[in-house]
């Protein structure tokens, strides 16, 4: 028999576009920590980045623990319109949780109900300010894409982000964290590029799933150089990573994000 019209491919391919779920939002992770004078307030507009005003919104911030499945703490916006803002304190969720410390693994879905994104790897960040009391601690950075938007690299066995130019000698000390969004352990060391000394490598460290980690670099046995240097995180897993720089009475005069780039065995 034979089809009038379309063919029975057009047909079919229409029929699976049908049933085809719609895309969802992309989530993102990030910081969030509380320590002595050290806090951590977690932001999220939909004017950050939207300008429907015609849809709702809503934010879910999950924060994990040992377990890469289960939170152990999440709290949810409820409906937001355009201009609204959803605001968590550091202090709230240690309260919730009942310590005093917190150094852990974030994680926020933002998303609208009535509007699908218009791509598949495309996310509503939030922010987060890191402030403190004694200066120790502060500046903002927007939330890390989980799924970032795809590009051509050449695959090795390791994935890299740089910090181009740092300083770390008697003046000036660095602090590197870097965020594992996958239910799985890795493994990432710190590589230090010195126009001196040559190229420094940390020992090996892990990052549990769904985990935060950091090294300092006054804590890590490298000797300091007079001249900046390359700071390279390189990590089994798709991790990323940001950077601290304070000065030698401990107060942050710097807060940077990690520059990806491409995903080949450093030789």
């Amino acid at each position: 028999m034979r089809n009038s019209g379309r063919g029975w491919r057009s047909i079919i391919s229409d029929q699976d576009m049908a049933n085809t779920p719609p895309r969802e939002w992309v989530p993102s992770c990030f910081l969030v920590l509380h320590d002595g004078p050290a806090y951590s307030t977690v932001r999220y507009t939909p004017m950050h980045v939207m300008r429907a005003a015609e849809v709702s919104y809503h934010s879910e911030i999950r924060i994990f623990g040992r377990s890469a499945t289960q939170p152990v703490w999440a709290a949810e916006s409820g409906a937001m319109q355009l201009e609204d803002v959803f605001t968590i304190e550091s202090g709230r969720i240690v309260q919730e949780l009942g310590v005093e410390r917190l150094f852990a693994y974030g994680e926020a879905l933002n998303r609208s109900p009535e509007m699908a994104p218009p791509t598949a790897n495309i996310a509503m960040p939030l922010h987060v300010r890191y402030g403190s009391a004694d200066g120790s601690f502060r500046g903002q950075l927007a939330s890390f894409f989980i799924f970032g938007a795809p590009r051509s690299v050449e695959r090795g066995e390791s994935y890299y982000e740089s910090f181009p130019a740092a300083l770390m000698n008697r003046e000036f000390s660095l602090r590197v964290f870097v965020l594992n969004p996958y239910v799985r352990a890795c493994r990432w060391r710190v590589k230090i590029i010195d126009s001196v000394r040559g190229a420094w490598t940390s020992p090996e460290m892990t990052i549990r799933a769904k985990g935060a980690a950091e090294w300092r670099s006054a804590d890590s046995g490298y000797p300091g150089s007079p001249d900046p240097v390359g700071v390279i995180v390189q990590s089994d897993l798709k991790t990323t990573s940001f950077f601290a720089t304070l000065d030698a009475a401990g107060k942050m005069i710097g807060l940077d994000h990690g520059h990806p780039f491409l995903a080949q065995v450093l030789q």
